[in-house]
Formats: structure tokens, sequence, C-alpha cells
């Protein structure tokens, strides 16, 4: 099994807070995320410079892959590329992402600094602010100077692209995609945030068209809905998966859309159904932030394993339920057998 993944890597900070006064004074939105300047992370560095801090690697598509390191116990070939700054965050990064077996496949930016992300935890209730820095930034020649870079990608079984990866990036993005369509790749596209929607609603619009795989919350999908002027979601998955690439055989087009605790949807070619999510006691829970990565690493174990789609949400729904009971995305010490003792019905 070899996945290939594009996305924004970067280092996690969480941090506990006990009122909104910095959701406040940064114009946040609880459960919501946003993305701030250099001068903006400085200055919230400092006003969090007092309080314990937890650092994960980070990043949507980063964290997908050490989860589904984790849980198929390190046995898949997973390789993610993107940029970093040429600082001592970079090195501790690989260093991350080496002990969770992924291969980086970094482009250094050598005048921007490495990305950071800052969650900030209330209760059951988050917002993450980041700064994108070298991660926002990857020319296509730059990315196509690293060495057996179509190689590396036709070699592999599933590519994965997170929508953050998008800004900035927009003849990159289309590039990759068009080139995996060309060899006749599986694609999983992660639309990341409702706000990627709005700034770049065709490259959006293209990527979910031109892929096999799509994930997002209920929020995301609304968003694209209404950039394709569509009616409800319903009428937007009938479209995706009637219309769609067809390159999975037993399912064509596969959309998977998730509501936080509530059950989620998942609809292919054939069928649609809800999947429920695990409760977790109130002492269990720590923190969501990469809640929705984790199940999308689970997911894509179990489809690379060959399980059936309710199988793969309940993997993913199980990665998730481990992974916030965790402080940021981190992995858990025990190793998992969930792929192992697993049936592969669908």
């Amino acid at each position: 099994m070899k996945i290939v993944a594009f996305g924004n890597p970067l280092l996690d900070t969480t941090i506990f807070i006990e009122n909104g006064i910095l959701f406040e004074k940064y114009n946040l939105e609880e459960d919501g995320q946003k993305e701030i300047s250099e001068n903006e992370m400085e200055n919230l560095n400092r006003d969090i410079s007092g309080s314990t801090q937890y650092n994960t690697a980070g990043g949507c598509a980063q964290n997908s892959l050490r989860v589904l390191q984790w849980l198929t116990k390190k046995q898949c070939e997973a390789t993610i590329f993107g940029s970093v700054g040429n600082d001592k965050e970079a090195v501790l990064l690989k260093k991350l992402l080496h002990d969770d077996g992924v291969e980086t496949r970094y482009i250094v930016q050598n005048n921007l600094r490495t990305g950071k992300t800052i969650a900030l935890i209330k209760g059951q209730s988050r917002s993450l602010v980041a700064y994108i820095g070298a991660a926002e930034k990857l020319p296509l020649e730059d990315l196509l100077a690293n060495k057996n870079f179509h190689a590396k990608v036709k070699s592999c079984d599933l590519v994965y692209i997170e929508g953050f990866f998008l800004t900035n990036r927009t003849e990159t993005a289309r590039y990759i995609l068009d080139f995996c369509n060309r060899q006749n790749l599986i694609v999983a596209f992660n639309i990341s945030g409702e706000y990627i929607c709005d700034l770049l609603p065709d490259t959006v619009r293209h990527c979910i068209e031109h892929s096999d795989i799509v994930f997002g919350n209920k929020r995301e999908f609304e968003a694209i809905r209404k950039v394709m002027k569509l009616d409800s979601i319903e009428d937007l998955t009938s479209r995706l998966t009637k219309n769609g690439l067809g390159r999975i055989k037993e399912h064509g087009n596969i959309i998977v859309i998730t509501d936080g605790p509530k059950s989620g949807t998942c609809v292919s070619r054939e069928r649609a159904f809800k999947f429920e999510v695990p409760k977790i006691l109130e002492h269990e829970f720590r923190d969501t932030t990469g809640a929705g990565d984790a199940f999308t690493g689970g997911f894509i174990a179990g489809f690379c394993s060959n399980k059936g789609l309710s199988e793969c949400a309940r993997i993913g729904c199980y990665a998730a339920n481990q992974i916030i009971r965790q402080v940021g995305c981190s992995l858990p010490e025990f190793t998992p057998n969930i792929l192992d003792f697993s049936n592969s019905s669908s």
C-alpha cells in the first residue's frame, strides 16, 4: 500500500484556556479556523508565552498519514510533499514525521518560516489559528525538481490532496490532479475548510469533480453546494456520484460527509448510508484537534486494505475517537488491532 499526499507541513501547538479573551482579541470563532499574518502570530505567541504548550506535527494531510501509519503499524509506504522553511521547526517536523513512519519530501523555502498552527482549547470547543508561512509557497517548477517526483506519484495506490494546499498553489494543485487523472490514479480530496470554497470556488469545484473520494464536514459540503448552485447536499452528492470518474470499480465515486459527534453520511454509486459516531465520556475527552484528519486517515487505511465502505467509516470513527482522547493530534501509545480483526464486508 503506497500513498502520496500533498498538504501544508505545519507545527501544531495546543493551548488550554479558561476564558474567551483571546477569542475576542483575535476575532476567533469557536470550532472555527483562521489564517493570520506573521506579525499576528508573533503577537499571539507573546500572549500565550506563559501557558503550558503541547507541540506536535500538524497539517491536515500529515495528520491523516500519521494516523494511517499508526493504524497499519507502519505497513504502508506514506509520503508527504510540501514546503517548509530553513529553520529548527522544519528539522523538528521531519523528525516527528520520520518517527511516525512518514517519508517527508519537503521543498525548502529559504526566505520563509515553517508554518505553525495554534489550537486554543476552551472546554469542548477549539479554534485553530494558522500562520501558513513557507507551506503556502510551492511553485510548480520547485515540485517538479524534486527527485523522481513523477515516478514516486505513478507508483502509488492513492493520492491524497488537502484543500488547504490549493491556496496560492492553484497551478501546482491542478497539475498534480491532471497528472493523476492521466495516469488513472485514485485521488482522494479533502475540502478542509469552508473559506477555501469561498476563496477558490472554481478550483475547489474542479478538484471535487476530478477526484474519486471526497471528504468534508456538513458545513463544507454546504459551502460547495452554494458554489455549484444546487438546491441541496443530496443533489450535490447525486451529481458527483452519477457523473464521477468511476475509477473505483465497486463503488464509483465516494462522498464522505462528517458532522462532528452526529452521524455521518457515505454515498457511492450503488448506495448511501449513515454511520454512527461512538460516544465518548466527558472525562475521556481532551481535544478535537485533528479529529477530522484522523477520521480521513482511518477511512483511507480501511479503503486501501480492501475493506467495505461501512467498515472504512467505522475505522475512521475509531481513529477520530482515539485522537480526541489526546492533546493535539498525538498518536496513542498503544498498538491498535482494528485492521487485523475487521471484516471486509461492505
